[in-house]
């Protein structure tokens, strides 16, 4: 690695062989220098979650000229940790990147993601970190050429310091389905939730258990509202949320304090 420039390390939980992955590595490789360390097989919806048990397997999958791909048999946060450990133990990278997820993280899902768990542990640590997530439709190809162009910039300001991230903040972009209007736009995470959450299979032959599977649908509390991610994407934009690792209810906090 060329030690004149920057290193951005990229992880994600859709696996080491996604698309989402190759190309973010495609659009940023004129920026920096980039060592990927991505989860062996999908790990979508592991949040934050560790391997606290077990052995991963860990290899090296391609290097080139500021270049290196390795993967490991863990979740996305197992694998950001096994890079400070191993191949980023003699050099800090300058950035993180997650992504590009297949799928929204916006709102509530961010409580989810794998995507935004590897983003929140490169915050954890130190490192200005971005989770970047692509919406499709169901039934529909999902096209990630729309993003790339700001992704392209959102890197580049971040690494020439036009942004500067609060130390315990990280940054949860999401990019429409389709064309982008307005580009890049601030915003807040919407208030959500998801319903209908289990569809019932049946009973399993053998032992007589009950089987079903997680699906669901995902509600906005607030579509109307302005100023939030849900409405950002609803009406084109792609948005872009701080978010905080301190998840400490601070006004409730000063409440309680002051009715003492």
């Amino acid at each position: 690695m060329d030690k004149q420039r920057p290193l951005v390390l990229i992880s994600n939980d859709d696996g080491v062989r996604a698309e989402g992955l190759d190309l973010l590595v495609k659009e940023i490789s004129p920026l920096a220098d980039i060592i990927v360390l991505a989860p062996e097989v999908q790990q979508s919806g592991m949040s934050s979650a560790v391997s606290c048990e077990g052995v991963l397997d860990f290899r090296c999958v391609r290097k080139e000229k500021g270049l290196e791909i390795y993967s490991a048999t863990g979740t996305p946060v197992d694998c950001v940790k096994l890079a400070f450990y191993t191949v980023c133990k003699d050099r800090k990278p300058d950035l993180l990147l997650s992504g590009i997820n297949k799928g929204s993280n916006s709102s509530i899902n961010v409580v989810y993601s794998g995507t935004m768990g590897a983003a929140i542990e490169g915050c954890i640590n130190g490192i200005p970190s971005v989770g970047l997530s692509q919406c499709f439709r169901m039934g529909e190809p999902i096209c990630y050429t729309y993003g790339l162009p700001l992704v392209k910039q959102l890197v580049a300001d971040l690494l020439n310091g036009t942004i500067s991230l609060p130390d315990g903040v990280c940054l949860n972009v999401n990019f429409p389905h389709g064309p982008i209007e307005g580009g890049l736009q601030w915003c807040r995470q919407a208030r959500s939730k998801w319903v209908k959450e289990f569809d019932y299979v049946g009973k399993d032959a053998q032992s007589g258990n009950e089987q079903y599977t997680l699906g669901g649908e995902f509600v906005c509390l607030e579509p109307d509202a302005e100023g939030t991610d849900e409405y950002v994407l609803a009406h084109g934009g792609a948005s872009c949320v701080p978010l905080n690792i301190d998840m400490t209810a601070q006004t409730f906090l000063s409440k309680m304090k002051n009715n003492k």
